[in-house]
């Protein structure tokens, strides 16, 4: 290696490592990282030949996808707001990762790995203190309010105790460390799957942690689902059958163990099919497909849906009242940039998983995280938080990095 790659990688190293951690801790540090490996990406790609043209041709269903949601709805009168660019640029980062992880030594892939995993399991513990109330005062973190992390939200009482809260770990928010922690469990227990040795029983471990972790102390129940399901693929795939089905049952016996013991956690579960448990769910999707109707080619422009601005008089307060989104993805993306772009979103996804090659670690776990994303993508709009849209397309870029090792 000459001093030119050697420094290339170096870059690489700092700039995945800024990403991956500001995912798990402070979006800042996830866009400068992102940022900062776009530009070192050019830089490789000029040294290795990469045209323009070339880029586009080998990555068109995300180009497609981005030029239709990006340009027909401003072109019809509907802009797209300044977060709703930024949030569809963030699947060019998808190319991004897969060119700076391809280009990490087998050395540094695991001292990322280290790094990250490192940050991942305080955010668990983290997590497991706010859960049981061994956490500071809210007055107590009142200095820290420049970091911009939504304290308060680790102060949320489970419904029916007294002394458990809804955890975030170092993210601060139950939906953000359910949805970034079971892209983590995924892609680890993906790494599990295929690696050896030690590697393997560090890999697993932390799977094993972070399921534990993002089942029981945000008490988000479609995580909790998506992540159940999506470790019995998994494992479908990523062991052979004799050892595959004990090993589904063994984890379905476990969630079901867990509901058992857990009566608040049951309760909510059970609950789910109410309007007050379902979060006026139904009034929200509502909102979206009223936004599908009334623009059904254009969309009103990404990151402009919001349900409160589509809800009727008739829908509950939360509906009439959300800033979010329609508690469905694909609902949601439909309502930003049409039917025709919701469509190219549902084929840039399975693109992607047809491109992720099954017998890699990187490629299995990245699969993983990708099911996890879809099916979460059922019940939630996991793209509304920027940090995990960023963890989503540096997951999968690592996954299609192994494509490039392979060949």
């Amino acid at each position: 290696m000459n001093d030119r790659s050697e420094v290339l990688e170096r870059w690489f190293l700092v700039c995945l490592a800024l990403w991956g951690v500001g995912c798990l801790f402070l979006e800042a540090f996830a866009a400068v990282g992102l940022a900062a490996c776009a530009l070192v990406a050019l830089v490789a790609a000029r040294r290795s030949g990469v045209t323009v043209r070339g880029a586009l041709r080998a990555w068109w269903p995300l180009v497609a996808f981005l030029a239709w949601a990006l340009l027909v709805p401003a072109l019809s009168g509907h802009r797209p707001s300044g977060t709703g660019v930024a949030r569809l640029l963030d699947f060019a980062g998808i190319p991004v990762a897969a060119v700076a992880f391809g280009h990490l030594s087998d050395a540094r892939r695991v001292r990322l790995a280290w790094i990250l995993s490192a940050v991942f399991l305080v955010s668990c513990a983290v997590a497991g203190f706010q859960h049981f109330g061994m956490w500071p005062s809210q007055e107590a973190l009142e200095p820290l309010r420049w970091m911009r992390l939504s304290f308060e939200r680790v102060y949320e009482a489970v419904p029916g105790t007294e002394n458990r809260f809804m955890a975030g770990g170092l993210l601060f928010h139950r939906l953000k460390f359910s949805h970034i922690g079971g892209m983590a469990v995924a892609f680890a227990l993906g790494l599990g799957l295929h690696l050896k040795g030690r590697r393997r029983t560090a890999a697993l471990a932390v799977a094993a942690v972070g399921l534990v972790s993002v089942g029981l102390f945000p008490y988000a129940r479609a995580a909790s689902v998506a992540l159940v399901a999506v470790m019995g693929l998994m494992v479908l795939l990523g062991l052979p059958r004799r050892v595959a089905l004990p090993a589904c049952a063994a984890v379905l016996g476990l969630a079901v163990l867990t509901l058992a013991v857990n009566q608040p956690l049951r309760e909510r579960f059970l609950n789910s099919s109410t309007e007050k448990g379902s979060g006026s769910r139904a009034a929200l999707l509502e909102t979206g497909l009223c936004a599908v109707r009334a623009h059904p080619v254009t969309g009103v422009g990404p990151g402009r849906f919001q349900a409160r601005l589509w809800a009727t008089p008739d829908m509950p307060d939360q509906a009439r009242e959300h800033p979010g989104k329609s508690h469905n993805q694909f609902v949601s993306m439909a309502a930003e940039t049409g039917i025709p772009g919701a469509l190219l979103f549902v084929l840039l996804l399975g693109w992607l998983l047809w491109r992720l090659p099954r017998n890699r670690p990187e490629g299995l776990g990245a699969l993983g995280a990708l099911a996890f994303f879809c099916l979460l993508s059922l019940l939630h709009d996991p793209l509304f938080h920027v940090q995990a849209s960023q963890a989503l397309v540096l997951i999968l870029g690592t996954g299609l990095s192994a494509v490039s090792r392979r060949a």
